[in-house]
């Protein structure tokens, strides 16, 4: 007879779960919230508005505590079948999630935007934090003038002051979702960061590159797809459309003699470098589709539309 040595399997991780939604309007600093909480630049940030367009789900797991991150789009009026889009996701957010983090930027009077997200916090059907960020930059009369116009609307909301890019002003509200959160198994493996296949974070990253070198109108009208991802060897190489939506816009992203292209591919090689922990080697080409914002069709496409 013989005999076998068995492992006993660990078991599932349990604590306090569940889906945590980020809201605020514009600029407002969720994804870099998220980016600092997880520890990975995966959600695409820049100084644009609007820069997310879809809901973006991020994992973070300590001993006994498993939020599942929620990234929406800003809230805003939408001037296109993209704006709707984006206003389905942040809808999708809202009833998904257990808590909702409603951030508001203090550095900036509050105006129309903010009084939309306050309403749809005040909507919601779960417990919400009022979180004002960037509190490196607002001194405590524009802070309390923020708080206070929240407030109105959502009364009963802790509040918690920090800045996004600082790890350790995080810790306070981190702990409050371990006590506000339910109990239960762990929804994803402890390892795991997102749900985001890589080559879908890379057309972000890309993006994001976008953002960052084009400084008109421009970034609004570009959307990215990737095209080929090769990761079996070194560098990683891939191959991503930029689409545009007029000839002159597509004169404008590749430049003088074509100078603004490779800056948007240095810039982006560098940040798929570090999603892919080493060389990426990028090839980009540029297409107008015309109206792509308006086209329900080719938001599909492009992953910005259910």
């Amino acid at each position: 007879m013989t005999t076998t040595d068995t492992q006993p399997q660990a078991a599932w991780p349990q604590g306090r779960v569940g889906y945590v939604g980020l809201l605020g309007r514009p600029n407002a600093g969720k994804s870099t919230l998220l980016n600092t909480i997880l520890g990975q630049h995966l959600a695409a940030v820049s100084a644009q508005p609007q820069t997310t367009r879809r809901r973006f789900l991020g994992v973070y797991s300590a001993p006994g505590l498993q939020a599942l991150f929620l990234d929406a789009p800003g809230v805003h009026r939408p001037a296109h079948e993209l704006g709707q889009c984006m206003e389905s996701a942040i809808d999708r957010v809202l009833a998904e999630s257990d808590l909702i983090l409603c951030l508001a930027d203090p550095t900036r009077p509050p105006g129309a935007e903010d009084l939309l997200v306050a309403e749809r916090a005040a909507r919601a059907a779960c417990p919400v934090f009022l979180v004002l960020n960037k509190v490196d930059r607002a001194g405590a009369a524009d802070q309390a003038r923020q708080e206070a116009f929240y407030r109105e609307r959502l009364p009963q909301a802790p509040v918690f002051r920090l800045c996004a890019l600082d790890r350790p002003s995080l810790e306070p509200l981190l702990a409050a979702l371990r006590e506000a959160l339910p109990a239960g198994p762990f929804l994803h493996d402890p390892e795991a960061v997102t749900d985001a296949y890589t080559r879908d974070i890379g057309a972000e990253l890309i993006r994001e590159a976008c953002l960052e070198q084009l400084r008109q109108e421009v970034p609004h009208a570009i959307a990215v797809t990737v095209d080929e991802w090769l990761d079996s060897g070194s560098p990683v190489r891939v191959q991503a459309t930029l689409h545009v939506e007029r000839d002159s816009q597509k004169r404008i992203v590749v430049g003088r003699g074509g100078a603004m292209i490779k800056a948007i591919r240095t810039a982006a090689e560098q940040k798929l470098a570090g999603l892919c922990d080493g060389p990426a080697a990028l090839r980009l080409w540029v297409k107008v589709s015309p109206d792509w914002r308006q086209r329900r069709s080719l938001l599909r496409d492009f992953r910005l539309a259910e």
